[in-house]
């Protein structure tokens, strides 16, 4: 048998709990959105302000802004527990009077319908789930898509990429204050041993961390090159061991681009680094002149920095197309088709035949902070 005035006002109270819930969980949302806006838009504009700043050293400057994002954008862990324990005890309280006042409802002898007019119960705890995840990630919206297109999430600030297509930031004055640098460092055949192998690792080093662009390097001189690497940067970092956030940044990079020959260097190389963000039309170009310091290979000067325009790519299909080409750089239009957007590192120090994408290896050395 079955109450129809109690089961209305089964069904009443279900629908007033998620109307109320609703309002107040839209209400509260709209708060921590409003502000949080608020508070990163100003940050991103100080951090594009300061971008353009490139004759100025504001390194520690922007690695602050960065991680002051980070602050606002994810709230203390154990506020957002206790948000999410005060929740989970509403949604347990809610569906167990839901549940209890079904059963006292139904009367024996039970039937299959019975277990249809409990669909507006079940509904309403779906509901109520929906609502606590709702809430959880407008506390820390990392991993939410819709959230993430308003506002963007810390570790994207160190995306060269992301700032150049998002907003309007001069990128080869960021890159500037990432202050990166080139070193090719002889290899050791022991971290204790003193000897050294054939071989010499290439190193990009970043004062800041910035990733996600193309990059294309190679170290040459007026006879002969020596070294090519190719690929798409992208750094994954741990998160913070106590605080367990991500880290957007990191101060003090060296990233491994791949091996050369140390033997048949010269004193003195050329180095060229070619770097394409997404949603450019020219690489910046970064030159280098390295000297051999014992077992090393470091610049005594700045790079000379700048827009080479005589090169124009664009990306499609997950892949980097060199439009144009008209540069001295060796064999940059050959390997320009081997492009490809994915988290890899290629290189090559056998430069006979660099238009086979068989000849380029993978360098899977980890890039570390020091």
């Amino acid at each position: 048998m079955l109450n129809k005035s109690s089961y209305f006002f089964l069904l009443l109270s279900v629908s007033s709990s998620l109307l109320g819930l609703l309002g107040s969980l839209g209400i509260f949302i709209s708060l921590i959105i409003q502000r949080r806006v608020e508070r990163l838009q100003e940050i991103l504009e100080d951090l594009v302000d300061q971008s353009y700043l490139d004759d100025i050293n504001l390194t520690s400057k922007i690695y602050q802004l960065i991680n002051r994002y980070q602050m606002h954008y994810i709230l203390p862990d154990n506020p957002s527990k206790t948000i999410t324990r005060y929740i989970d005890l509403t949604i347990i309280v809610v569906s167990t009077f839901w549940l209890l006042g079904s059963i006292f409802l139904f009367n024996p002898p039970y039937k299959s319908i019975h277990l249809l007019l409990l669909l507006p119960v079940l509904t309403g705890i779906s509901i109520l789930i929906f609502f606590r995840k709702l809430l959880i990630n407008a506390i820390n919206p990392l991993d939410n898509i819709m959230l993430n297109s308003i506002i963007p999430p810390p570790v994207q600030l160190r995306s060269v990429s992301f700032l150049s297509s998002y907003v309007n930031v001069s990128v080869k004055s960021l890159l500037k204050q990432a202050r990166l640098t080139v070193t090719i460092e002889r290899e050791k055949k022991d971290c204790e041993d003193k000897e050294y192998t054939d071989k010499g690792v290439v190193i990009l080093k970043e004062e800041l961390s910035f990733d996600d662009f193309g990059y294309y390097f190679t170290v040459y001189n007026k006879k002969e090159c020596f070294f090519i690497g190719f690929g798409n940067l992208v750094m994954r970092f741990p998160p913070d061991p106590i605080t367990k956030k991500p880290a957007p940044v990191e101060r003090n990079i060296n990233v491994p681009l791949g091996y050369l020959n140390w033997q048949a260097l010269t004193d003195e190389v050329n180095a060229s680094l070619l770097i394409f963000p997404i949603g450019e039309k020219y690489p910046i170009q970064y030159d280098f002149t390295l000297h051999k310091k014992e077992h090393y290979y470091v610049p005594n000067q700045d790079p000379h920095c700048f827009i080479n325009q005589n090169i124009t790519y664009k990306h499609s299909n997950n892949n980097l197309n060199i439009l144009d080409c008209k540069t001295q750089l060796p064999y940059l239009a050959k390997v320009g088709s081997n492009f490809s957007l994915e988290p890899v590192r290629k290189y090559s120090n056998k430069i006979e035949k660099p238009e086979s994408i068989a000849s380029f290896l993978v360098c899977n050395e980890e890039i570390n902070i020091k």
